[in-house]
């Protein structure tokens, strides 16, 4: 949700549950799918999958304002990537300005020129562009101002050490906030778990807030579930 209480949007997560094996977590089976070229069936399918959910909440009158999909560096390879996601729109009927496309930041320095391209390409569709774990890649300041993505994700891992206000970790975060935000992105901190990093966030003015302290992933039927509980309590801003 927003700083207005309302949810600003929810992230689609690839879970794997095997018959035998439970629960496959995703650091597992996602460079597996990367090794053996897999990965960009799985990340089509994902995003597809993404879409026809989104449609159903609205058909359901379930108010999801957007749904984000995290893709691989290597469908970022793919210069035929936005012709991709323009047809499972059309195929969907998704409205484009309810999906956002995440890249990592190690993506974008892969290969930055193409990668410009065709995150040029994706925004002119009417989607908007999340860089995802903003601060682990050491990345320059000037090929953030050059990407154009609509949103920004500070990534989990500073929230520990967080809570010490003089500290250097809130000095980075604030850091980041205030350069996204003067660059007209929207912010995202991401792994928030205690009131206290919340209430840190909110005065800092962070713009979204996605984390257990709000709710853990869950399916599409819970999911639905909860945004109808949501309308009777005002929560803080989330990105479920």
């Amino acid at each position: 949700m927003t700083g207005t209480g309302r949810l600003h949007g929810v992230e689609a997560l690839a879970r794997w549950i095997d018959p035998e094996l439970g629960f496959i977590s995703p650091g597992r089976f996602i460079p597996l799918a990367e090794e053996t070229g897999q990965i960009e069936i799985l990340g089509e399918w994902s995003l597809r999958t993404a879409c026809r959910q989104m449609t159903s909440w609205m058909a359901q009158g379930i108010d999801v304002p957007i749904v984000s999909v995290n893709l691989s560096a290597i469908h970022f390879r793919d210069r035929n990537l936005p012709a991709t996601i323009a047809r499972i729109m059309d195929e969907t009927g998704m409205p484009p300005e309810r999906l956002t496309i995440e890249l990592t930041e190690s993506t974008m320095i892969d290969n930055f020129e193409q990668t410009v391209e065709i995150v040029t390409a994706i925004r002119a569709l009417g989607c908007g562009v999340s860089m995802d774990d903003f601060g682990t890649g050491f990345s320059s300041l000037s090929n953030l101002a050059s990407l154009p993505v609509s949103e920004v994700k500070i990534d989990q891992s500073f929230m520990k050490g967080f809570e010490e206000p003089s500290g250097k970790v809130y000095s980075v975060v604030r850091a980041i906030v205030h350069i996204g935000q003067s660059l007209g992105m929207t912010v995202v901190a991401e792994g928030v778990e205690t009131q206290a990093q919340y209430q840190l966030l909110k005065a800092m003015q962070c713009d979204v807030i996605q984390g257990y302290l709000f709710s853990r992933p869950l399916p599409p039927a819970e999911l639905a579930q909860w945004c109808t509980a949501s309308t009777s309590r005002t929560p803080p801003p989330v990105h479920a």
